[in-house]
């Protein structure tokens, strides 16, 4: 709590020292770390985005894993949320290659809304048609927690004969859905045609 106050309270340029101590050992486990990966956003939060440039690349080493990690998913949720544009991009354009793996976790359906809220327009069309794609996808997804989310998004973003592609697909597994809690807000979305245009973008999980 006193190193996070810090990183708050003091000017960028002098936090050099905290993110070089993080750069000499493993920042992957920092991040994964329940008070770690508090550091590793207060940072995000309050530092230059060249101060945190090889912390950024260190991050998407390994990121697929840290994006379904219980405390690392929050750490990559702050990055989209409130990294430098450059970040964002690298981290979205790294998600949009993992989808499947991310789409059937929890936490990895929480990184994927964050994206589709926060990340550039173009990001966002590239990572909803990324999710589209892959068959089958987008009905598995709509059934979790933070994946209907995510679907909700999918649905906002696309436009066109791909909007009507993805509606068509959770059409066609609707008694899929409707048997989760989840599904049906999905379901119940499309036949009263509320979708897209519901809000969304928040954070998701309670933070640390």
């Amino acid at each position: 709590h006193v190193l996070q106050k810090c990183i708050a309270t003091l000017r960028p340029q002098d936090l050099s020292f905290i993110i070089s101590e993080l750069e000499g050992c493993s920042v992957l486990q920092v991040t994964r770390h329940k008070y770690g990966c508090r550091i590793i956003q207060r940072l995000v939060e309050n530092c230059h985005a060249r101060q945190l440039q090889t912390l950024v690349e260190d991050l998407l080493f390994d990121l697929p894993t840290t994006c379904r990690h219980p405390y690392g998913n929050y750490v990559v949720q702050n990055l989209l949320q409130y990294g430098a544009p450059e970040h964002r991009h690298a981290v979205v354009s790294t998600l949009g290659s993992e989808v499947r793996g991310l789409a059937s976790d929890s936490y990895g359906c929480a990184v994927l809304a964050m994206a589709l809220a926060h990340a550039a327009r173009e990001d966002q069309v590239a990572l909803a048609r990324a999710l589209l794609r892959e068959p089958g996808l987008l009905p598995g997804m709509a059934c979790m927690r933070h994946g209907h989310a995510a679907t909700r998004r999918v649905l906002e973003i696309l436009e066109g004969e791909e909007r009507e592609d993805a509606r068509r697909r959770l059409v066609a597994e609707a008694d899929r859905l409707g048997l989760s809690r989840y599904g049906r807000l999905i379901v119940d979305g499309l036949e009263a045609r509320r979708l897209p245009g519901s809000g969304g973008g928040g954070r998701h999980h309670a933070p640390p």
